[in-house]
């Protein structure tokens, strides 16, 4: 089986948006870790914090906010609009 060489980070990181760069993500990965952890929101904060040690102020926030996005996505599917959407959407795939 043949292996599948992938680019080095820094040519990726060259070609993404800055809050998808391997250093974002590594970060968001380090928080969302503690999701099924008893203590979740403790151990959040804790890492959180330490992020700032290694983050400045924007990557902070591209951090946060990508941990937002499954709440975010949320919040919108549940909207009146994208029932709406989903309705006309059944409506057009039924007839």
């Amino acid at each position: 089986m043949a292996k599948i060489k992938l680019p080095s980070s820094k040519i990726v990181d060259d070609s993404l948006p800055k809050w998808l760069s391997s250093k974002i993500l590594s970060a968001v990965d380090y928080v969302w870790q503690v999701r099924v952890d008893d203590n979740m929101e403790v151990e959040s904060k804790k890492r959180l914090k330490s992020l700032t040690n290694t983050l400045d102020g924007e990557e902070l926030c591209w951090v946060l906010m990508l941990l937002t996005l499954p709440k975010i996505n949320e919040m919108i599917m549940d909207s009146k609009e994208a029932r709406e959407f989903k309705a006309m959407k059944q409506e057009r795939t039924l007839h």
